[in-house]
């Protein structure tokens, strides 16, 4: 119990030396100029702060003009003592529409664009601030695969190569020593810790291999270039920073946790100390994916949100990690005596493990719900919420699972012994299927931004509904939905018969609920007869607005409907 508790304290202990906060992803918070604003002069410097610090070595903006070429290719400077900020200086613009485009990286490895328009002397386009027709929602958008089944494969295999430390020290060690009084065969033990050693080994070089591919990915997706080209260059820049110090340290830790296993005596009979040395160590390989990931993303607490994120790895290690030798023990019992092996001991000592992971997985994840979501609506609106929503049924599961051995199958374990061998098997089994799923929900939760920062981004793209009318799908965006100025698009898909080709205009009539006004119309442009925009201060007051939409098309009769949008945010002040 005291080696146990002083594994705990050294792990956590390391937790508090290396926090730092980060945020899950660097999105941008602040423009000067704002984006959308129209300039009486040229500014002299760009600013751009976002919310998290910058990678200086991938982090770069470019100015583009209206006709989408390059006025100023950058990259741009960050202040080392900003590190949030990225300034790009000007030169004289003359007078027209230009756009900022950003594309930086955070220091926990994750990549984002940014753009931002704005206008010297003329007002920028109409939907400068609306995203492109069929641009991907940021609050759903899929995870990119090879860094989401990357991220798996660490995980996978990080439980494969140190679950067996766990259970080895907290199950096999006190079943063995129950065994053995009753004369069990003491070359059970060798074989157990012989399987243990593999799993260590071949688990560790797969997971050294694993977390190779996933930094050659992350160098990829950070220099912008096809996976090949990120072996040299961009991986040795990748290298010099923070997410790189952590990667090596991640890899040196798990080959000396290959070396120690290896030489360590046998786990049930020998001396313990090389075991708990190599556990403490798997517990600080496994600190380094909460230093890198969304543990550290909140403004304030980092340090607690690193500890119990770290507590939560270590809980989904031990638990599932442990079922795989588990499984081995299982399949030996099927085929030898008890006097060889027996089920007895080991069963409820494993059911004990994870009913502790089980609280301590329970207590983190609602910590982790709260910090990152918040909010039931964000299960289904996001993402990271639908694999959330998977992680939980899993869970569930998994749940389920080991309640049946635990009190149907365990309780029989003292009349029936190893011929419950076939039964535990097959639950086991499941569990193993379940868990490399659970994971893989972990591996895309990673690799996405948190609900509630999808969320914001999703909201600064302004406000958006849909409806279908005598089969016309129409989709009204509103940015930034504030009071005053703003832009206004209207998406047409007219499916009618004989729709297309037809002229078609799009109106749109303004009115205030709860005032005695005369509704404002105008009539929206188009440049491709399915995108409708316009901008102005027809949003004048704070409230609820009915903004009614006319499709008038030759030879069809009119569509109409009305969308209630509430407009109540202030309008920020650009600088002039």
């Amino acid at each position: 119990m005291r080696n146990r508790g002083r594994v705990f304290a050294i792990a956590l202990i390391l937790a508090l030396i290396f926090t730092r906060r980060v945020e899950a992803h660097a999105t941008l918070v602040r423009s000067e100029p704002p984006a959308g604003a129209t300039l009486d002069a040229a500014p002299k410097e760009l600013v751009l702060e976002f919310s998290e610090d910058l990678d200086p070595g991938f982090s770069t903006v470019q100015l583009l003009n209206s006709s989408n070429a390059v006025v100023n290719p950058g990259p741009g400077v960050i202040d080392p003592s900003q590190p949030r900020i990225l300034r790009l200086a000007l030169a004289d613009l003359s007078k027209g529409g230009y756009t900022a485009i950003a594309r930086v990286r955070s220091v926990d490895g994750h990549v984002t664009e940014s753009s931002v328009p704005f206008g010297v002397g003329v007002a920028v386009t109409a939907t400068s601030l609306i995203p492109p027709a069929g641009a991907p929602d940021p609050a759903t958008l899929p995870p990119p695969p090879l860094d989401a089944a990357s991220r798996w494969l660490t995980l996978l295999l990080a439980a494969v190569a140190f679950g067996g430390l766990p259970f080895g020290l907290l199950v096999w060690r006190p079943a063995f020593r129950a065994m053995e009084r009753e004369k069990v065969d003491p070359s059970t033990d060798e074989a157990v810790t012989r399987a243990i050693h593999r799993l260590i080994v071949i688990g560790g070089a797969l997971f050294v291999l694993a977390n190779l591919l996933f930094f050659i990915v992350q160098a990829s997706v950070a220099a912008n270039v096809p996976f090949a080209q990120a072996i040299g260059t961009p991986a040795l820049q990748l290298l010099r920073g923070r997410s790189g110090l952590l990667w090596l340290a991640r890899i040196s830790l798990a080959l000396l946790i290959m070396l120690i296993s290896w030489h360590a005596p046998p786990i049930g009979q020998g001396t313990a100390w090389r075991w708990w040395i190599a556990l403490v160590l798997s517990s600080v390989a496994l600190l380094t994916f909460s230093l890198s990931g969304h543990s550290a993303a909140l403004p304030d607490g980092a340090t607690i949100a690193v500890a119990l994120d770290w507590l939560h790895i270590m809980a989904m290690v031990a638990w599932l990690g442990g079922l795989v030798p588990l499984f081995w023990a299982i399949l030996i019992a099927r085929g030898t005596s008890e006097r060889v092996l027996s089920l007895r001991p080991i069963i409820p000592r494993f059911s004990r493990l994870a009913m502790i992971c089980v609280a301590v997985l329970a207590l983190t994840g609602v910590y982790s719900y709260l910090q990152q979501i918040n909010n039931l609506d964000l299960l289904e609106a996001t993402t990271y919420g639908r694999a959330f929503g998977l992680k939980l049924g899993l869970s569930g599961l998994l749940l389920v699972l080991g309640a049946i051995n635990m009190f149907y199958l365990s309780p029989r374990l003292r009349a029936r012994g190893n011929h419950l061998a076939r039964a535990f098997g097959r639950s086991v089994r499941l569990e193993l299927v379940a868990g490399a799923l659970l994971l893989l929900a972990v591996g895309v939760m990673t690799s996405v931004a948190p609900a509630k920062t999808a969320w914001e981004e999703h909201e600064r793209q302004g406000l958006a509904q849909s409806a279908t009318v005598e089969n016309v799908d129409l989709v009204l965006r509103v940015a930034p939905a504030q009071i005053g100025d703003n832009e206004f698009a209207v998406d047409v898909s007219d499916k009618r018969p004989d729709a297309a080709g037809r002229p078609a205009k799009v109106l749109l009539r303004f009115d205030m609920q709860g005032m005695q006004m005369q509704p404002l119309q105008i009539e929206a442009q188009t440049a491709d007869t399915q995108r409708y925009t316009a901008r102005g201060s027809y949003t004048s007051m704070g409230g609820r607005w009915h903004i009614e939409v006319v499709l008038r098309r030759a030879g069809f009769q009119d569509v109409r409907h009305t969308f209630e949008m509430d407009i109540v945010r202030a309008a920020t002040v650009a600088s002039q």
